[in-house]
Formats: C-alpha cells, sequence, structure tokens
C-alpha cells in the first residue's frame, strides 16, 4: 500500500544546509520512498531549551511504501549516518528528522504517535506545512495546518532562509 508521508527536518550542529540536504537526498533514494515535494528552508528559533543555535529546518512530502515502523528505523539509520548524536531531550542536532503524518492515519505504539503529537505547538514544522499544503487538515485535530499556524502560541520567529535548490 502507498501513502503519503510527510517528514520534518532541521539541523543546528555543522553544516546545517548541507545536513539538510543530505538528509533528504538519502530518504530520497531509499527504496520504497518517492519524493513529491519540499517546502523551503527557514531558520528558526530553537523551541524547548533557548540556549542554543538557529536551526534550519523544511518539510518534505514523500510517497511510502514502507510501514511506519519500517521508515522509523531508516529515518534512525540516516540521522546516524548523518552524525547524530543522542542527547537530551531538544538540545542541538546534526539532523532530525521527524514522521509528521502519515496517510490520513493515527498509529500509536511506545516508540512513535502519528501524527506527531506537538505539531500544533511548533512554528518551525507548521510555516513549511503551510508553504507545502495549507489545506490539508491534521487526521487528529481535525484543522488545517494553516489554522493551525494561524492560531499558534507558539512566538519563535522563522523566517524564510532560502528555496532548497537554490
Amino acid at each position: 500500500m502507498i501513502n503519503k508521508v510527510v517528514l520534518g527536518f532541521g539541523s543546528n550542529i555543522g553544516n546545517r544546509l548541507k545536513n539538510l540536504k543530505t538528509a533528504v537526498k538519502e530518504i530520497s533514494l531509499t527504496k520504497g520512498i518517492d519524493f513529491l515535494a519540499l517546502s523551503s528552508i527557514y531558520e528558526t528559533e530553537p523551541w524547548g531549551y533557548r540556549k542554543q543555535k538557529l536551526f534550519l529546518n523544511c518539510a518534505g512530502v514523500f510517497l511510502c511504501r514502507l510501514t511506519p515502523l519500517e521508515l522509523v528505523k531508516i529515518i534512525k539509520n540516516i540521522e546516524k549516518n548523518i552524525g547524530r548524536v543522542n542527547r537530551e531531550k531538544w538540545r542541538p542536532r546534526e539532523i532530525d528528522i521527524d514522521i509528521l503524518f502519515y496517510g490520513n492515519g493515527v498509529y500509536k505504539n511506545k516508540n512513535l504517535i502519528i501524527p506527531h503529537p506537538l505539531i500544533q505547538e511548533r512554528n518551525f514544522v507548521l510555516k513549511p506545512l503551510v508553504e507545502l499544503m495549507p489545506g490539508f487538515t491534521h487526521t487528529g485535530l481535525k484543522k488545517s495546518v494553516s489554522y493551525l499556524y494561524l492560531n499558534s502560541k507558539d512566538k519563535g520567529e522563522v523566517s524564510l532562509f532560502k528555496k532548497f535548490d537554490e
């Protein structure tokens, strides 16, 4: 079965732009995953733990023939290959790849929740989603990503860094 999957990408350590581009390329080259679209890259304030460097963030849409657990395993391997080091929650990251949406479904187990449970609280996720798919309805919240962004309580700055292919 093929599902439309939305992934969020972020980096604030090392060559942030290279880390994002490598992650998107590796996902796109994975068997069972086909690239559809990518947002611009945004420079964003850190969320959760503020005393760290600014992030670069983007979001991508892919067609996926993998199960959610197969996809998360691939993502963790890509993160490791790019050099991600496990640190405390919300601390600096070489690369972070999150499964934001997987089709129109809801998936929950002890290690994975889809849709990502904090989408509506994070402008650094919402802004790229609004660019990519403004009318898309959040599966669990039954509200469009545009509505969620316009009504977000997050005060974190999100500014256009560059188009992805520039």
